[in-house]
């Protein structure tokens, strides 16, 4: 009869030593670039903001008079383009946005160059002309181009990042599974949701790693699947064939719009976009977030109208398409409502917001902010986690080995 109790530790399991295994060398193969992303990610989320307060012609004082239509619009911004040009421009389109916004009159000045002139939609005095990226969107490119590419050419780029983001859904799943506690006392839920201030910084910095790992689960899954779906164009396929049933290119937008009618080669309408405009206000009363109107180029290209109800997200944009000679509607899966939408068609419409964290606004941006830069921390606090275990303390004893590290990576 033994009596004594056995100072072995009973063997892991075969799927624990498995789990671990790959918890640990998949996260430091995918760190670096899972660090650049995540704190990329965390900058990235109040680009706006950053934009709207740092520019200030993107900004109107309201009036309690209803906006210009587009000729009056084009016509201020066409002295103002043909002086700054030299020459007379073709404007390709127009947008508004709510009515603190300024209104934006965009034209092709060369091959390959974009220039816009923002003007104040109520008396069309021109705001200023942009030519180039501001400052602090100049920053935000940059910033994109990690977050996107690491930096690197985006054919090269957008795969490695796409990689090591699936490996880290791997890790924070095998980091899941390492932190669960064996057994629920009140110590182990105190190590397992509590980070332990008062203990020395092996401690800190483990409980850094378990803990915020932990809390930040669900929503770095969220945002790193939403965002896998822009890297891998099987992934976004599978991914909205899960959701709906159904799987089309580019997230969902048709690469075959509709064509206007060529054999009619005489514009019917004057002032077309007005009538257009006209139209859109009185089907869609009320402040829009946002009315883009893309002119058309070619001769079978039709109007293109963007028509977003809110400000600050995308999910409830969706478009109509005009024959650019008789202004007749032309139909289009894009021209469907988010209200018309399957609850899987709805879900991979939010995709974008989802992913950037502005589904809901300030509240789930805050939320994306925080996550990312635990995500950022994670692969900083699992190295130092990895990298001292085993190591000696100052009394020349080894310290033990970590039970539960949330996620390397």
């Amino acid at each position: 009869m033994i009596t004594g109790k056995s100072s072995e530790k009973p063997r892991r399991s075969l799927f624990r030593r498995i789990n671990e295994w790959l918890h640990l060398w998949l996260g430091l193969a995918s760190g670096i670039v899972v660090f650049v992303v995540c704190l990329t990610a965390a900058l990235w989320v109040f680009r706006y903001e950053v934009w709207y307060f740092t520019e200030p012609y993107q900004r109107v004082e309201a009036q309690n008079q209803p906006f210009l239509p587009p000729s009056a619009l084009m016509e201020k911004a066409a002295a103002f383009a043909q002086i700054k040009e030299g020459k007379p421009v073709e404007f390709t389109g127009i947008t508004y946005g709510t009515s603190k916004k300024s209104a934006i009159v965009n034209y092709k000045p060369g091959e390959g160059k974009f220039y816009s002139i923002y003007v104040n939609p109520y008396d069309g005095k021109v705001l200023y002309h942009k030519t180039g990226p501001s400052p602090a969107e100049a920053f935000f490119i940059f910033v994109r181009s990690g977050h996107r590419f690491f930096f690197l050419p985006q054919k090269i780029g957008s795969p490695v990042v796409g990689a090591s983001c699936i490996i880290f859904v791997i890790t924070l799943i095998t980091g899941l599974i390492w932190w669960y506690p064996k057994k629920w006392t009140k110590s182990m839920r105190d190590k397992s949701f509590k980070i332990k201030w008062n203990g020395n910084w092996k401690r800190v910095n483990l409980d850094l790693h378990n803990v915020l790992g932990f809390y930040a689960f669900l929503v770095a899954i969220a945002l790193t699947i939403s965002g896998i779906v822009y890297s891998f164009d099987w992934f976004d396929k599978g991914y909205q064939w899960l959701l709906t049933g159904k799987a089309t290119a580019s997230h969902g937008h048709s690469d075959h719009h509709p064509h206007s009618d060529t054999t009619i080669t005489r514009a019917l309408y004057s002032q077309p976009a007005d009538i257009l405009w006209q139209r859109i206000r009185n089907d869609h009363p009320g402040e829009l977030g946002r009315l883009n109107i893309s002119f058309p180029e070619e001769a079978n290209d039709p109007y293109e109208i963007a028509i977003n109800p809110e400000d600050g997200t995308i999910y409830r944009t969706f478009n109509r398409f005009f024959d650019r000679n008789t202004l007749k509607e032309l139909p289009s899966e894009e021209s469907r409502k988010f209200e018309e939408m399957s609850a899987g068609e709805k879900l991979y419409a939010m995709n974008f917001d989802i992913h950037v964290g502005q589904i809901y606004g300030l509240p789930t941006r805050i939320l994306a902010f925080f996550a990312s830069l635990i995500g950022a921390s994670l692969p900083v606090t699992g190295f130092i986690v990895w990298w001292f275990r085993g190591k000696k303390t100052k009394t020349g004893k080894k310290r033990k080995l970590p039970e539960s590290p949330i996620s390397v990576t």
